[in-house]
């Protein structure tokens, strides 16, 4: 008798263990998938954590509702042969001489309107589009904008599949995101990462930059296409891939392409107002060397003459504080703020000169073309100098131009002494001075001879700041440099 209670005991017992089990599995099928996904990944059960491990939501959905908006640009243009031979790689020309890219873009309005890079589409003689469906027309391009890579085209064609521009501002670092286009010809490929920083600049000496850096998987033919979020929104243009890493790729935040795209398709450029200033970021040794105290702001570098900073009497030295009552912390706050400015727009100017807080008034005018890039050259010829302010000088002459090799310098550079020498290992190298440079200020004390240069510096001492003004080959304007002495 014990024995068959014993023996019920144990089948009700598995029974009860078997209902139980059915009952959990059947629990993840029939409750609501955000329920299951919250059992799967918050459980502390070791089993629950092994299955999470291999659930992940699919983005399948997510790329097949936005793929057929997706399209494929083709640019062609004629080039020149030299002796029967293309005038740069022969594999990427047709017999006719003819060179042709490939990049991504996508549709943003029913009617044929379609955002790509302009790099994508540069010098191009003919455009063509391939859509999803392997249909083909021909683009005219509607506007272009180098200063953010942004283009604008248009297709005849209208009923078409558009994607929608999101708020790239509400974006966080590590949120997941998606890419679609065409990297090396593979139409249409999808990858997905994530959101790696924001803000981030790559070229350094571009005034409008603002990239959203991101590890999802971008190549050659990416260029043009959407970075998208989990709703399917346009988040950031795939621009600029870094050939020497892996996993780091830059996009156009959606914010600005929405703001360029309206303006390019109202006048087929981005008219950008411009002050005539060069602005510097107000380091520690800036701050140091010209005692400047706490302000926060920009320094005026240099001012070109005949823009609305001159006219208007702001000098080098001052320190922009506010552009229409917004504070400026940095170069990048005054780019933007004057960018997103008209020509012709009245503007207002919170300065410090000194002890004083100044207000001005400034109407913008439209951006010289040669305002737009203003690369800064480096020479390799540096060499280790002795010298404890790291690099050396000589005295500006044609003799001295000579003996150095320099012959891109501005004739109506009148003064000042040159680079001659930087120790690659010194705080001067890592401020990016380089031969070549010429000194006109140092430490807002002119400098037009050697004798002018050493009477300035041979007063410093290790951790002393010194902050020069100097000229660019090439460039009429002047920059800050500013270096903390002896510290290696």
């Amino acid at each position: 008798m014990e024995m068959k209670r014993s023996l019920h005991f144990a089948v009700i017992c598995a029974i009860l263990v078997g209902a139980a089990s059915v009952a959990i599995v059947v629990a993840a099928f029939i409750w609501p998938q955000s329920v299951r996904q919250a059992i799967l990944w918050q459980s502390p059960d070791a089993g629950a954590g092994l299955i999470s491990r291999f659930w992940r939501p699919s983005n399948a959905e997510i790329v097949s509702q936005t793929n057929q908006a997706v399209v494929t640009v083709i640019a062609s243009r004629k080039v020149k042969a030299v002796n029967g031979v293309p005038a740069n790689d022969w594999s990427f020309y047709s017999e006719n001489n003819i060179q042709r890219g490939t990049g991504t873009g996508f549709i943003i309005d029913p009617q044929g309107l379609i955002v790509t890079n302009e790099h994508v589409i540069k010098d191009a003689d003919r455009i063509r589009i391939r859509l999803a469906d392997g249909n083909e027309r021909i683009a005219k391009v509607i506007g272009a904008d180098k200063a953010t890579d942004l283009a604008l085209l248009k297709i005849d064609l209208t009923g078409l599949p558009i994607l929608k521009l999101g708020d790239s501002d509400v974006i966080l670092v590590g949120d997941p995101v998606l890419a679609i286009g065409n990297p090396l010809e593979y139409e249409h490929s999808a990858t997905a990462g994530i959101i790696s920083a924001k803000g981030r600049k790559v070229y350094n000496e571009r005034p409008y930059e603002d990239f959203i850096q991101t590890d999802a998987a971008i190549n050659r033919g990416n260029s043009g296409g959407p970075l998208l979020n989990l709703n399917g929104e346009v988040i950031g243009v795939n621009t600029v891939i870094r050939i020497d890493g892996r996993g780091i790729s830059f996009a156009v935040p959606s914010n600005i392409v929405r703001r360029v795209v309206a303006q390019l398709r109202a006048y087929g450029f981005v008219p950008r107002g411009f002050l005539g200033l060069t602005p510097a970021n107000i380091t520690a040794e800036v701050r140091d060397g010209l005692g400047l105290g706490l302000v926060q702001g920009v320094l005026v570098a240099d001012v070109t003459p005949d823009f609305p900073a001159a006219k208007i009497g702001i000098p080098p030295y001052d320190v922009i504080t506010h552009f229409n009552g917004q504070a400026i912390k940095n170069t990048d706050d005054f780019f933007g703020f004057v960018a997103n400015s008209l020509p012709q727009q009245q503007v207002e100017l919170g300065v410090q000169r000194g002890a004083s807080q100044l207000i001005y008034h400034a109407v913008l005018e439209p951006r010289p073309d040669n305002e737009l890039d203003r690369p800064v050259e480096s020479r390799p010829d540096i060499q280790k100098t002795g010298s404890h302010l790291g690099f050396n000088v000589r005295e500006n002459s044609p003799q001295t131009l000579q003996e150095l090799k320099i012959t891109n310098l501005s004739d109506s550079i009148d003064g000042g002494v040159i680079i001659s020498e930087v120790d690659p290992l010194s705080p001067a190298a890592d401020s990016r001075l380089t031969v070549g440079q010429i000194i006109l200020e140092a430490n807002r004390q002119p400098i037009r001879t050697l004798e002018d240069f050493q009477r300035v510096t041979r007063k410093l001492k290790d951790g002393s700041a010194l902050v020069l003004r100097v000229t660019y080959p090439q460039q009429r304007n002047l920059r800050l440099i500013a270096i903390r002495i002896g510290e290696l």
